[in-house]
């Protein structure tokens, strides 16, 4: 206090009309929170319809959102390894490589070497490795070859003879034939798996995964009698193989992730609760969050990648666990003996304003992405937000109305409830619209 007797004002205090723009969001922000609990109380199935049928619309509308696999599209240009990429692409038309193995007991067999050798050609004449100068370095040419058991031998069509497959590989120095064909360490003779490798271009993981696709069929194609020699296995590996297979994956079960990760946390709150209705009201948010979430992004045209496309599990994590707060001091207020919607009242005023800050604060964290100039990070910061965003709208919407439907409708069928509460629970609301709408 100074010595007129009122208090100072400290050095670090801001003036009070600083605060003047903050204390009207804020009161703007109270305003439609108010608002919009009144109607979710009020009008509960009517607000759970309309989150549906947008959630609906979402899911209808996220077949449409792409997938971005090009590797080009996702970084910056100017990244050093991408450009040591470009250069060994546009000196050797390739830059990785996909290794077929060939698994027999017997490599040395000249059947398997001939079949070994119409498939390498196969595959290379099918995807513009061919002519009469053929070139890896071509526009068309998709796929070149690199070495193989079959190229240790003569370029014609005649394949040697089983004694001569054995003396050129006894020949060759152990440095080179393990590049083709692996070597018994004890006996030093030919092994039962042989490798024929092919190097690719850098390209998009889809038309990466078409590739290898056709590489597995070529195979053992149906209708002709070029598959295998009986006994012989060939399966295409490789890390460019589990980039494609994985990408591929990811894009086809999007949708069953994210219901994998739904009943994952239910069997959880199930395990918990013990209560059908206490597991699954917290999760309706989510699942119609999910849908709003798919809605943005085509709305916007914000295309995922395999980072972002995995947001899903992420997302459900953090806003199950927010409704789990919520609803979780609600049944805490409604034990207290608290009417039903005293009781929604009070755990939005009070745990809802905490749960509130913390959303903003998530989404505010992950915005910072967006700034990145790594587009693959840029994007996930985007999706990340708007996931989150409709994630939090809908615990502070949906969920009051949810709770308002398990105890006064659907909750009888899935547990005893005394009727005798049903009026309190009417009168409560009432009270509460009435007291919402007075402010």
């Amino acid at each position: 206090l100074t010595n007129r007797g009122r208090p100072s004002r400290l050095p670090w205090r801001p003036s009070v009309p600083r605060f003047e723009a903050l204390e009207r969001i804020g009161e703007r922000l109270g305003s439609i929170g108010r608002s919009t609990l009144g109607a979710a109380i009020s009008a509960p199935r009517r607000v759970l319809a309309i989150g549906l049928v947008v959630a609906i619309a979402g899911w209808a509308a996220g077949t449409q959102v792409g997938i971005i696999s090009d590797l080009r599209q996702l970084v910056p240009a100017n990244l050093p390894a991408l450009q040591g990429v470009d250069q060994l692409e546009k000196a050797t038309g390739v830059s990785g490589e996909v290794d077929v193995t060939v698994n027999s007991s017997d490599l040395t067999n000249p059947s398997v070497i001939s079949w070994m050798k119409d498939f390498e050609a196969r595959v290379l004449a099918a995807h513009g490795f061919g002519g009469l100068y053929p070139s890896c370095r071509a526009e068309r040419t998709q796929i070149c070859p690199a070495i193989a058991l079959p190229d240790l031998f003569s370029t014609s069509q005649a394949i040697p003879s089983q004694a001569r497959i054995k003396q050129v590989l006894k020949l060759l120095p152990t440095y080179f034939s393990q590049a083709v064909i692996d070597v018994n360490p004890k006996t030093g003779a030919p092994g039962t798996t042989a490798v024929i490798a092919f190097g690719i271009k850098v390209m998009p993981f889809d038309q990466q995964k078409q590739l290898i696709d056709d590489i597995r069929g070529a195979i053992d194609p149906p209708g002709a009698n070029n598959g295998p020699p009986a006994g012989v296995t060939a399966q295409v590996v490789g890390l460019p193989v589990l980039a494609a297979d994985a990408n591929s994956e990811l894009e086809s079960n999007r949708y069953l992730l994210t219901l994998a990760g739904l009943f994952a946390v239910g069997l959880a709150l199930f395990a918990i609760y013990r209560s059908v209705r206490r597991a699954l009201v917290p999760l309706v948010p989510i699942v119609l969050a999910t849908g709003w979430a798919s809605l943005g992004l085509w709305a916007v045209r914000l295309p995922l990648n395999p980072m972002s496309a995995t947001l899903g599990a992420l997302v459900i994590a953090i806003a199950t666990e927010f409704s789990v707060i919520l609803s979780s001091r609600y049944y805490e207020e409604r034990e207290a003996g608290l009417s039903l919607g005293e009781a929604l009242r009070r755990s939005y005023q009070r745990t809802g304003a905490a749960i509130a800050a913390s959303g903003v604060t998530a989404i505010a964290g992950f915005a910072v992405l967006a700034v990145s100039d790594v587009r693959m990070l840029r994007d996930f910061g985007l999706v990340t937000v708007l996931d989150l965003g409709v994630a939090l709208i809908g615990v502070m919407v949906v969920l009051p109305a949810a709770l308002v439907v398990a105890e006064d409708g659907i909750g009888t069928l899935l547990e005893f409830e005394r009727p005798q509460r049903r009026p309190a629970r009417r009168a409560g609301i009432g009270r509460l619209v009435a007291r919402l709408s007075r402010r």
